[in-house]
């Protein structure tokens, strides 16, 4: 049997509840991370370790950091710590550098990169090997940071989340008759704002994100190029499904639309066993569908990309998908999502992001599918 093995992007650290929920359609996941493992990694949670051990969700850094692998993580370890100086000037750095804006601050950008790497400053820094270099730790770093502030945004989340609409609604009544304009009316604004926007990264924040994910990819290789890639950003799909459709010149075509739980809160173990007992029992239908999506993907050049004449029986396979995850996992306890699968023909997802041409490549995988975990 055909093993499906899917891509997660742009995050490079997958909560235990979307990881689950993901995992009852791919039979593996895999992710980037800025920084190869060690006997310490940036974040020390053992929560994927049982999945890791399977061999169910991996993780890959397809350029080794090697010697500067300390260096790294006392970086890191430096900026989760805030220290102010630091901050600045990698706010600084990924602006100007990964945005691809050129400026009068060029040497001021070459100065911050020297203090970064711990480097010397020389005329060496301007040629290709070293700016591929800078550019690649830049991404790193920007990638690093993602997951501390996504870390701080689950934690003040979860903090939010004991303040229910019922407190809410009475406090925003008790401050019905202070003044506007107040240090109490302007403190309940901003409490409402943050809550409002904790899951809403800012375009900007999630290209530069998207580039810096793309950077790391790019720099190396990986076991497989995966033709599935999985994410739960949905403005990410939309960067990446536009990337491709400006190079294509044609649109991403739906392909199928898939039921999935909204959440999955379980320890690892019985996540797992769960996860398992799904594929082990309805195996039939879900083999079905991935057999059908590999046929799609390995298919010759597209000169018509019909998804009817491509998946003809797509309704008959969402609707038997569907029932069986409302039957496992009842929609009035574990919630609903839906998993958009786009399909984005004669171009590869490596080939998209690598900048390759199509037929530069001599690859079976012809063609990509994007699956958007949306509401």
């Amino acid at each position: 049997m055909q093993s499906l093995n899917s891509l997660y992007f742009p995050e490079t650290v997958l909560p235990r509840h979307l990881r689950n929920c993901l995992l009852l359609f791919p039979d593996t996941l895999h992710l980037l991370q800025p920084v190869e493992s060690g006997t310490e990694t940036i974040d020390k949670s053992p929560e994927s370790d049982i999945f890791m051990e399977q061999g169910i969700c991996q993780v890959h850094t397809p350029s080794l950091l090697g010697k500067d692998r300390n260096r790294f993580l006392k970086l890191v370890e430096e900026i989760r710590i805030g220290k102010d100086d630091i901050v600045q000037q990698l706010s600084g750095l990924t602006l100007a550098h990964l945005s691809k804006e050129q400026d009068s601050s060029d040497k001021s950008h070459r100065a911050i990169m020297t203090t970064l790497l711990g480097g010397q400053t020389s005329e060496e820094s301007d040629s290709a090997d070293e700016t591929q270099k800078a550019a690649l730790w830049q991404a790193r770093l920007v990638l690093a940071l993602a997951e501390i502030l996504d870390k701080e945004e689950a934690e003040l989340a979860t903090k939010l989340s004991d303040i229910d609409d019922t407190e809410l609604a009475l406090f925003e009544e008790l401050l019905g008759d202070i003044p506007e304009d107040t240090e109490e009316t302007d403190s309940f604004a901003e409490l409402m704002r943050i809550r409002a926007n904790i899951n809403h990264p800012r375009p900007g924040t999630l290209k530069r994100r998207i580039q810096a994910w793309k950077t790391l990819y790019s720099s190396g290789s990986l076991p497989e190029k995966y033709w599935l890639w999985m994410t739960s950003q949905e403005e990410a799909a939309e960067l990446l499904i536009d990337n491709y459709e400006e190079k294509a010149g044609r649109n991403s075509v739906p392909l199928l639309l898939l039921d999935l739980p909204e959440h999955l809160y379980m320890r690892d173990k019985d996540g797992l066993e769960s996860i398992r007992k799904f594929q082990e029992q309805e195996g039939d239908i879900r083999r079905n569908i991935i057999e059908k999506l590999t046929a799609i993907v390995s298919k010759e050049h597209l000169n018509i990309v019909d998804p009817v004449a491509l998946l003809p029986d797509a309704g008959i396979l969402a609707r038997e998908w569907n029932d069986l995850i409302e039957y496992h996992f009842p929609e009035k306890r574990f919630g609903r999502r839906k998993l958009d699968l786009q399909f984005l023909a004669n171009i590869s997802l490596d080939q998209l992001v690598r900048g390759v041409g199509e037929g530069k490549q001599s690859d079976t995988i012809r063609h990509g599918i994007v699956a958007i975990y949306k509401e």
